[in-house]
């Protein structure tokens, strides 16, 4: 009898313990990191589960946890919009271990940026956007910042005024008209017109 209650003993503990590694039950989490995901829409499946990544979001967990030598196969359901993701690391085997080298990288959509200009008779206007910067020579009629990325909040100034010319943004929210801004499109965008007129 004493040995019947010991071995049923036994038994209940080894049913403990494989739940705990795994053996009935996933206890795994299978995770990774996201980077450049500036943008809403990315879904990411595995095994049926499908998992939605927000903007600027920089890691993920699947909720359905899985066990040691389930096999795992990370896709990318749904690209987001206006960029573009890939897959790294996301086949393969699981270990004792919760499952962290997968990883999705991003990168987002770039358009060009760029607006009319009037009445530049004169050479010296500089025009900066961050670190980006233009200088359009006398006569010329339009301004232009390359690859904006798509979605992002821009913010074009008047650096340096042209000679004896003042030139201002149309609908700028500035006193002197200086400056507009605005957010970028899904393509090719236009920006204020810029009017100069002597001073």
């Amino acid at each position: 009898m004493k040995n019947l209650y010991l071995r049923s003993m036994l038994a209940a503990a080894c049913a403990v313990t494989l739940a705990a590694c795994g053996g009935s039950g996933g206890n795994l989490y299978l995770q990774g990191a996201v980077t450049g995901l500036a943008k809403d829409g990315l879904i990411l499946l595995n095994d049926g589960e499908k998992l939605p990544i927000s903007a600027n979001q920089t890691s993920f967990v699947f909720t359905k946890l899985i066990k040691t030598d389930d096999r795992y196969e990370i896709s990318i359901l749904q690209q987001p919009k206006g960029a573009v993701c890939s897959m790294n690391n996301g086949t393969g085997k699981a270990t004792s271990y919760s499952v962290s080298t997968a990883s999705v990288s991003c990168i987002t959509n770039t358009y060009p940026l760029s607006g009319t200009i009037t009445g530049l008779t004169a050479g010296g206007l500089r025009l900066v956007m961050g670190p980006n910067g233009t200088s359009p020579l006398a006569g010329t009629t339009s301004y232009k910042f390359d690859s904006v990325p798509d979605g992002a909040p821009y913010s074009i100034s008047v650096l340096t005024q042209p000679t004896g010319l003042k030139c201002r943004f149309q609908g700028s929210a500035s006193a002197d008209g200086s400056d507009t801004v605005g957010t970028m499109g899904s393509a090719a965008t236009t920006a204020a017109t810029l009017d100069c007129t002597p001073q």
